[in-house]
């Protein structure tokens, strides 16, 4: 509905508004939008891209219609008034949640009872977790060093009250795709497509700001500032050009540590402009296919999209429904597709676990040689002790590295968190063991090594009975 910005001026000027009024027949009833601040932009359309109809003064409740994913991934939320105004609003200001009238009635979980069995303490363990962290679902796989037998646990809903999690659904893993996208790189390093100590601008066509490389894009220490992501390789090299877009720090030392994930969006642009293919393609040609998983970066294209789960906020506010998700899709420009490289990969606990365990048996799976155990020790080097969340690390090149941790004497991980996942993907490089959890709608609570609590107090129960399953 368009109305002039001077109408709309005036109706959001007063916009502490009810919930009311007749919805339109596509409106999903079931939720309302809360806005998160006092003055809220609202827009024509869903994206910063679109025509300003006004501003909210004070944070509300509005009338949810639909949503829609912008082009960096970010769902934006059409709402409603009583007045009738119509506009779009970001999620990065506000949230979408359950009336109470829909919200199911789901009943706390019986308690878990171990029958003694290894494996099922550790169902206990994952259940008991579940239940503290308040989490709406839990999804753990282990690869054992020894044999290679995976293992599964699952505790919860893949659909709050309808649709129970379970091995194969599939989740947005957040920054643990980052992982994913420097295993390309090193790919790309023995196919002597690129070299990831070498200037960047050689990939660019045009000298940067400063000197970078994909290592100290991985490392976080590039010294590049925390920008906006951009959807054209045109704005991106406008930003890597500006002397602004960089701090005055030293790049690659590790005073510059600084986790950026535009840094990453970069990296991923690079790789696409030196093998002049999109990215996604290009690891599922070298990574997914060879170890035969259904993952991809945009959970729109894998291939079973019925295993979509929906993922939930601590508060159990909705993130991301299976609609929007379905609707995240490769684009086949390359460069435009960056920003999702950051945090799109989509795939269960188990399809992790295989990409990890992969690293830890040197880079072999099932006998194939996805990467080569060079590459795989290049990736595992320490360069410098960094800290994030309250916890010391070695930072590693998009790996991290700690001792002493999970029940393990050394392990190489990432996290992830965001659209409300927690996530933890790790490998214990000296028995080759491999665990990946990954919750939404759990406790953000830490642990004294930085790490989420939710997943470390699982994955320490795997590492220490995985052996004896």
């Amino acid at each position: 509905m368009k109305r002039s910005l001077k109408a709309a001026a005036a109706v959001f000027a007063a916009f502490a508004m009810t919930i009311g009024g007749s919805l339109p027949a596509s409106a999903e009833t079931s939720f309302y939008v809360r806005t998160l601040a006092g003055s809220v932009r609202v827009r024509e359309g869903p994206g910063t891209g679109y025509k300003s109809l006004g501003r909210t003064n004070k944070a509300g409740s509005f009338t949810y219609i639909g949503s829609q994913l912008d082009e960096f991934d970010i769902p934006w939320y059409k709402i409603s008034t009583k007045s009738g105004v119509v506009g779009w609003i970001s999620s990065n200001y506000s949230r979408r949640y359950f009336k109470k009238d829909f919200k199911p009635e789901v009943p706390l979980p019986e308690e878990f009872v171990s029958d003694g069995t290894p494996r099922s303490d550790v169902q206990k363990v994952v259940h008991d977790t579940g239940v503290d962290t308040n989490a709406i679902a839990v999804q753990v796989a282990a690869i054992r060093g020894s044999d290679g037998k995976v293992i599964d646990w699952t505790y919860g809903w893949s659909k709050y009250g309808e649709k129970e999690v379970g091995n194969g659904t599939k989740f947005r893993t957040a920054s643990i795709s980052k992982v994913a996208v420097a295993i390309c790189a090193m790919r790309m390093q023995e196919q002597e497509i690129l070299n990831i100590n070498k200037n960047i601008s050689n990939y660019w066509g045009k000298k940067l700001a400063k000197s970078i490389s994909l290592s100290t894009l991985f490392t976080h220490t590039s010294t590049l500032r925390y920008l906006s992501m951009q959807s054209s390789l045109e704005n991106m090299l406008d930003q890597l050009t500006e002397k602004n877009s960089f701090t005055d720090q030293t790049v690659g030392k590790a005073a510059s540590w600084y986790y950026n994930n535009y840094g990453i969006s970069i990296a991923a642009a690079t790789l696409e402009q030196a093998a002049d293919r999109v990215l996604e393609d290009y690891a599922q040609e070298q990574l997914f296919e060879p170890l035969g998983v259904d993952m991809s970066f945009f959970a729109g294209d894998i291939e079973n999209t019925g295993r979509l789960a929906t993922l939930y906020e601590a508060d159990h506010g909705v993130e991301l429904t299976v609609n929007e998700a379905k609707r995240v899709n490769c684009d086949n420009e390359i460069g435009v597709n960056a920003s999702n490289y950051v945090g799109g990969l989509t795939g269960s606990a188990r399809d992790v676990a295989k990409m990890f365990y992969m690293l830890a048996n040197d880079g072999k799976f099932k006998g194939k040689q996805v990467l080569s155990a060079e590459s795989v020790e290049k990736m595992e080097k320490r360069y410098f002790k960094a800290s994030d969340g309250g916890g010391e690390f070695r930072q590693c090149l998009a790996l991290r590295y700690q001792r002493n941790i999970c029940n393990t004497s050394e392990l190489y991980y990432h996290t992830g968190n965001a659209y409300g996942v927690i996530a933890f993907a790790s490998y214990d490089p000296a028995t080759k063991n491999t665990v990946v959890v990954i919750t939404t709608g759990a406790s953000h609570e830490r642990d004294d090594n930085g790490i989420y609590k939710v997943c470390t107090d699982i994955a320490g129960s795997v590492y220490e009975n995985i052996d004896k399953i």
